[in-house]
């Protein structure tokens, strides 16, 4: 079956400025296990450094991509945790 090619935007879309403006809340949980207190986070060349543990305002796409990392970190927890059950109960 053929694949139909997609464009870089429809992959990708580019951030416009209007996203940009929004500012967003975000409380990042506390450094554990010898992390660092604070997270680089780039978007399209933008970079940040939030800090863990407090509230801190961001732009709503370095939000997103925290929130993409973090839903990620947990999916691969909940993918650890049922290879384990599985594993345990052969």
């Amino acid at each position: 079956m053929a694949q139909t090619k997609k464009t870089v935007d429809e992959v990708a879309p580019v951030v416009t400025g209007d996203e940009w403006d929004k500012m967003v809340t975000i409380l990042v949980p506390r450094a554990t296990n010898g992390e660092a207190n604070v997270i680089p986070v780039s978007v399209n060349g933008r970079g940040y450094k939030v800090q863990r543990g407090v509230n801190v305002e961001v732009p709503a796409p370095i939000a997103e991509v925290l929130q993409h990392s973090f839903d990620a970190q947990e999916e691969a927890i909940r993918y650890i945790e049922n290879g384990v059950e599985k594993s345990a109960s052969k």
